[in-house]
């Protein structure tokens, strides 16, 4: 319901800044004194009114596939091509009205940069680590996916013969059931298949966000939509909110794909490794390990970035004694 307004960086260089020329980030600049480096952004439903797709327990969050996002852009700011771990440490409420601003603090540490992911509502003071990971070099070994053959098999050819189609026509109606609501944005994955311990899908990015696609390394919505397809292989079928918790191992090979074919693959009782083509079989991505977890009760309970409605409220008071004026 919000115009679909683009985000301006404004002035930035003017502010001693440079532009991060990314749709969830404004600015960046090189700390000197540590030898770190800051990317700065703010984040709305206003400004970003895709984000209202994606809401747990009836609150607009923040897609963990957002953070990946945000490590990967930061990565390429120091030349590190590998998200070597990330872990999903709190989730991220977004406001119905305001904002929320978002800093990527990024420090060198041996061959590779630690990154931390700070949020703070507007006007608030008080900031809340959201993520921290480890990026690092394609110098050292890739592991998982990639390994044993599967983008072959997403190849043109992709879809093994003993694969069995799932009915994928309610998953976006039951929803509710687990505590998120997915909108249309976020309503990616068209087909799944099923072979073994493995998962086989179609996404796509809805045709209104397809303008935007290339700005990102990949849309959250529709890494996203990737993600969803492992409720297929086990994870998530129960009557909780599982959200991720850890990637391990996340290379992208390629940006703004709008249409992909994914391989998901069982690895653990709360864990699968990823591997995500384009439809010509070309490599998009890789995650090595993605682990989920369930929602703690109360985690999007009430806090900074909540509103609170104030309202009158009348007590009965009995009165002793004679009222003054009137004696």
């Amino acid at each position: 319901y919000w115009p679909d307004l683009p985000t301006a960086a404004g002035d930035v260089a003017g502010a001693g800044l440079v532009s991060a020329e990314h749709p969830l980030l404004g600015a960046m600049v090189a700390l000197p004194g540590s030898g770190g480096m800051l990317l700065t952004g703010r984040l709305s439903l206003r400004s970003h009114p895709w984000l209202a797709d994606h809401r747990v327990q009836g609150k607009v969050v923040f897609p963990g596939t957002g953070f990946v996002e945000l490590a990967v852009r930061a990565g390429d700011a120091v030349g590190c091509d590998r998200l070597a771990e990330l872990v999903l440490e709190a989730p991220l409420v977004i406001p119905e009205q305001g904002g929320c601003q978002v800093q990527v603090h990024l420090t060198e540490q041996g061959q590779g940069w630690t990154v931390e992911i700070h949020a703070c509502p507007d006007g608030g003071e008080s900031w809340t680590k959201h993520a921290t990971g480890v990026l690092a070099g394609s110098g050292s070994r890739q592991t998982g996916v990639a390994d044993d053959g599967v983008f072959d098999a997403l190849g043109s050819s992709w879809l093994p013969a003993d694969a069995t189609l799932v009915d994928t026509s309610g998953l976006y109606d039951t929803g509710e059931d687990f505590g998120i609501v997915y909108g249309p944005v976020f309503q990616g994955l068209t087909k799944a298949w099923t072979q073994g311990e493995r998962v086989w899908a179609e996404v796509e990015l809805p045709e209104a966000q397809w303008a935007q696609a290339g700005a990102f390394g990949i849309h959250p919505a529709l890494l996203d939509a990737v993600l969803q397809t492992s409720m297929f292989a086990g994870l998530g079928s129960t009557q909780t909110t599982r959200l991720p918790f850890m990637f391990t191992d996340v290379v992208l090979r390629a940006s703004g794909a709008t249409r992909a074919r994914v391989c998901v693959t069982r690895t653990g009782s709360d864990q699968v490794a990823i591997a995500v083509a384009d439809t010509t079989g070309a490599s998009v991505l890789s995650i090595a390990a993605l682990v989920v977890r369930p929602m703690e009760e109360g985690a999007l309970g009430a806090g900074p970035q909540d509103s609170v409605v104030l309202a009158p409220q009348w007590s009965d008071v009995e009165f002793a004694g004679e009222v003054p004026g009137t004696g």
